[in-house]
């Protein structure tokens, strides 16, 4: 894997690359980016995405 600048997210059931640029409020296209060789239309749970985020970004949970 690349380095990641930004965080790791493990994929759950459910996520989708749209719904993930949303929770951490990142344009769709920096996490297509920052994932080149991820298929965006088969993601599987368990697979390592790289979130590239910066602190201020950060979901509140």
């Amino acid at each position: 894997m690349m380095e990641c600048r930004g965080i790791i997210h493990v994929v759950k059931e459910g996520d989708t690359l749209y719904t993930l640029s949303r929770k951490y409020h990142v344009p769709l296209v920096q996490v297509m980016y920052a994932n080149p060789f991820v298929d965006i239309y088969n993601l599987q749970v368990g697979d390592e995405l790289c979130i590239p985020v910066s602190l201020r970004n950060m979901p509140r949970s």
